[in-house]
């Protein structure tokens, strides 16, 4: 079997907005993850304070699809637009073409030296992502069976998922393990914004009862005072983690954190790339919980290794919106150090076959995951996806 076409698609944003609102699967106000008050690396400057779509611009959602000359087919994807689109079409394609899909460490290690130049971390390692998941989504098809056998078989029969978000009345006597918060306010906000910070955990804590989770993410907008102080707040409202809340390369930060925060874990590593930049992180000490991203982390030949890294340090694994990516949940179901699993209720989450892109995503059921039945992730293009892709020529 020889990769004899690769084709790379962006999602035409406006097409598929218009799409979804018309399936009802989303409201046209937008989401919350963007639209509302959320606390972030900006939110220092007021004219950015209140919303993260007044400057987030990495890009639409990128779509490949590797196809074999027996007329098999896998797909990956990732973020950034055409600045990922243009490296896979542009660069990556071109050592790809021919070349046997089961050599997939091979073929990682080609793509992560010749993005070299310019690479090692964000878009080009996204776009390295988004070839690998598509690799292992082709070669687990080949072999007839789903991608988590083919990661070593499965590990759990289920996996209990928590929901990302703040709406406590989404998630309460639904089965999820707890909910993670969106923290609305960081230092810029002052004393007035942590109070009002404590407040929504007070608050939630109230809602959910004593035992159901309560996780703190805070998107790279805190320090390190601000995270020991918050901290010590939240105590009473048993915070089982909190999340990100330093900017990615401030692991001194995050070792500082380990060792002074007692009442919480430490979680990050979602804005981290590839096993060299998660071994300096583990080596620091630096989180008890680590939180790659399979679209951006290297795809699911990074993240095996870091998984295997962290559980030689007795370190769980819980990736970034892992419960959203197919992928993600085949890597969840074939590790041992991976308890949960993310889960959002955004973008038309909350409906089945929400997805204007793929058909087979699955969703929790009362709160868990079962353990997928499908050959490979179990993604095909779906009826009208093709309507709301653009397709990069060469």
């Amino acid at each position: 079997m020889k990769i004899e076409h690769v084709r790379v698609f962006i999602l035409n944003g406006e097409k598929a907005h218009a799409q979804q609102v018309k399936q009802g699967s989303i409201n046209t106000e937008g989401s919350w993850l963007s639209e509302t008050v959320i606390a972030n690396p900006m939110s220092n400057y007021p004219e950015y304070f209140d919303r993260r779509s007044s400057w987030l611009g990495m890009g639409g959602r990128v779509i490949v699809q590797i196809i074999a000359d027996n007329g098999l087919e896998g797909f990956g994807e990732s973020t950034g637009g055409m600045a990922t689109a243009s490296i896979i079409n542009e660069h990556i394609s071109r050592i790809l073409l021919g070349k046997d899909p089961f050599q997939i460490e091979k073929l990682w290690d080609m793509m992560f030296k010749i993005t070299l130049p310019y690479g090692r971390k964000g878009i080009p390692i996204m776009a390295v992502s988004a070839v690998d998941l598509a690799l292992w989504d082709l070669i687990s098809k080949a072999r007839q069976e789903p991608l988590y056998v083919s990661l070593g078989g499965a590990t759990k029969d289920k996996v209990q998922a928590y929901v990302t978000g703040n709406e406590s009345t989404k998630i309460k006597d639904r089965g999820f393990m707890g909910q993670k918060l969106a923290m609305p306010y960081g230092p810029s906000s002052g004393w007035d914004g942590m109070k009002r910070n404590v407040a929504l955990v007070a608050e939630t804590r109230d809602i959910l009862g004593p035992d159901m989770e309560i996780m703190l993410d805070c998107y790279m907008a805190w320090n390190v005072e601000y995270t020991i102080r918050m901290a010590e707040l939240v105590a009473p409202y048993r915070v089982k983690w909190i999340e990100e809340t330093l900017p990615p390369d401030d692991i001194d930060g995050y070792a500082e954190l380990n060792r002074k925060v007692i009442t919480s874990a430490i979680a990050t590593g979602e804005h981290e790339y590839t096993r060299y930049g998660y071994q300096q992180l583990i080596q620091a000490r630096g989180a008890q919980i680590l939180q790659p991203d399979i679209c951006w982390v290297g795809g699911v030949s990074e993240a095996r290794k870091i998984c295997t890294m962290a559980s030689a340090c007795n370190l769980e694994v819980i990736p970034h919106a892992g419960g959203l990516q197919p992928w993600a949940l085949h890597l969840i179901f074939s590790q041992v150090n991976i308890p949960y699993a993310e889960f959002a209720y955004y973008h038309g989450a909350d409906k089945t076959n929400y997805d204007v892109v793929f058909e087979g995503v699955q969703l929790p059921q009362d709160g868990w995951f079962k353990l997928p039945e499908c050959i490979g992730t179990g993604l095909s293009l779906r009826e009208g996806a093709l309507e709301v892709l653009d397709e990069l020529t060469r």
